[in-house]
């Protein structure tokens, strides 16, 4: 685990806040990979996508951290989602997964994040879900 919290990265508060840790940054490699375990509700896969931006949020808040002088992490928008693949029909009450976010690209206010989710335990395995998410952090 890192010392970077969710709360100082994301603009996101509880109850929205579907992330739980944050597992590791790597800014060299723009990469954040951050954990949550799914609650006692139902959450279909296609909670993946908000899973997967808000890891990628979380990633951007850490570039804003360290670039603009301790900033909390801005709001941004979800432009689209690309090659979406959803390997499971929701996610299990009590399973702990994994979610990594890689910046593949940055245009202006625009960037792309490579993102998958794993099951914990299972990191050398297949992820459950990938896609590529685009977003746009302009001034909003």
């Amino acid at each position: 685990m890192s010392s970077w919290k969710v709360e100082d990265l994301i603009p996101h508060r509880p109850p929205m806040v579907l992330i739980d840790e944050i597992e590791s940054v790597d800014l060299d490699s723009s990469a954040l990979v951050a954990s949550f375990t799914a609650k006692e509700q139902w959450r279909g896969n296609w909670f993946a996508i908000e899973y997967m931006a808000q890891t990628a949020a979380a990633l951007a808040g850490a570039f804003d951290k360290v670039s603009d002088d301790g900033a909390r992490g801005r709001p941004g928008l979800l432009l689209g989602t690309r090659r979406l693949e959803l390997g499971i029909a929701e996610f299990v009450p009590g399973v702990h997964y994994f979610v990594k976010a890689v910046r593949e690209y940055v245009d202006g206010d625009s960037a792309a994040f490579a993102c998958e989710i794993w099951e914990a335990g299972e990191e050398s395995q297949s992820p459950k879900c990938t896609a590529v998410l685009t977003a746009y952090r302009g001034s909003l």
